[in-house]
């Protein structure tokens, strides 16, 4: 185990070295007693590999092996066909990646632990437990009818069954968002209470985790932002602190800057470890979260753009200096007036090819 987690990590630097410019704040002294449970925003399905490289580094991890994280991951990574469902993937990839199972290693090798949710899931998930039902009573019509237009494209016949669409062809349809209903039917509701109480296995297991303690990563969104907003978290994060009694929760906020030329800038910040909260759980991360997202001169051009300006130097150094007064993380570059002018130029340069209202967003979030 220590050597595939060690190539694992090594594999994730790689990958984000070749995909980002990587910048870590905050992370010069990191303690991370044990029962800490770390939480990080969810900008991007890139998360964990832009992460765990700087907690790796930070906390030397290859010579302290007691130090290693646990991390609670959402259920779908655990599912047959997971890679299958990556978007954007060609067909014939679909084909190859369907039977791969990446589930045997995940809890044993590499401390990684699902985290389900009782009222969500995949429709691959609600298939997968009735394979022989009708997919008709299983799925939504219009669901339905994109199956039956996908066998057509690739020269299968309609499928019937659940378990006829259970392989790769429609690995990116089986990765469809369902939720639960109060009108679902028998088949749909034998499977929500089986997975309700899956619910309460997994939750179960990561306190035992907190109190054995275990350093625990969460990424208490759930999902990436679509918007850019930061939060709403999810109601089991505050049942996972009252329940598993953390020594500490660590927030990490992570940021994106495509608002520059070359490769996106990423940033990973470590804020101030809170006391576990005794009550309102959400609420207090959620606010350590926005207070450790960094500044990033994307997201003070994205914002004067989206109020009908452009920004200026004064701009971004009155961002500056607001973040220093409130704590916010910023790159050190930020605070040199020559480095300064030259970020904002480049990314003046290339705000119209950036997702302006993403960062917007993330920045105003912030400051919320």
């Amino acid at each position: 185990m220590p050597l595939l987690y060690d190539a694992i990590a090594a594999g994730m630097w790689a990958f984000r070295t070749a995909a980002f410019r990587v910048t870590t704040l905050g992370a010069e002294n990191p303690e991370f007693a044990p029962g800490t449970l770390l939480v990080a925003t969810h900008r991007r399905e890139t998360d964990v590999p832009v992460l765990c490289p700087s907690i790796y580094a930070a906390t030397a991890m290859w010579r302290e092996r007691g130090r290693r994280l646990c991390f609670a991951v959402r259920d779908d990574m655990f599912a047959p066909g997971f890679l299958a469902g990556i978007p954007g993937l060609p067909l014939a990839a679909r084909r190859r990646l369907y039977p791969v199972d990446v589930v045997a290693m995940m809890e044993e090798r590499l401390l990684v632990y699902p985290l389900r949710s009782a009222t969500e899931a995949r429709l691959g998930d609600v298939l997968r437990a009735a394979p022989e039902e009708p997919l008709a009573s299983l799925a939504p019509a219009e669901v339905v009818e994109r199956f039956e237009r996908r066998a057509r494209s690739v020269g299968l016949q309609p499928p019937a069954q659940a378990g006829d669409v259970l392989r790769g062809e429609f690995g990116d349809l089986l990765w469809m968002p369902v939720q639960r209903t109060r009108d679902a039917g028998e088949a749909l509701g034998v499977f929500w209470e089986r997975r309700a109480g899956a619910a309460v296995r997994d939750l179960r297991k990561l306190v035992s985790l907190l109190r054995g303690g275990a350093r625990l990563l969460v990424f208490p969104e759930g999902y990436p932002s679509a918007t850019g907003e930061i939060g709403p978290l999810r109601r089991g994060l505050g049942a996972l602190v009252r329940r598993g009694r953390p020594a500490a929760v660590q927030p990490i906020a992570l940021a994106y800057d495509p608002v520059t030329p070359g490769r996106t800038r990423a940033y990973v910040a470590f804020g101030r470890a809170l006391t576990a909260p005794a009550d309102d759980v959400e609420a207090h991360v959620t606010t350590a979260l926005r207070r450790t997202m960094p500044l990033t001169v994307g997201q003070v051009v994205a914002s004067r753009v989206r109020d009908g300006g452009r920004a200026t130097e004064e701009d971004l150094a009155r961002a500056v200096e607001e973040a220093r007064r409130e704590g916010r993380p910023l790159e050190a570059a930020l605070l040199d007036d020559k480095t300064r002018r030259r970020r904002l130029e480049e990314a003046l340069r290339v705000a119209s090819r950036a997702d302006l209202a993403y960062v917007a967003r993330e920045h105003a979030s912030a400051r919320s």
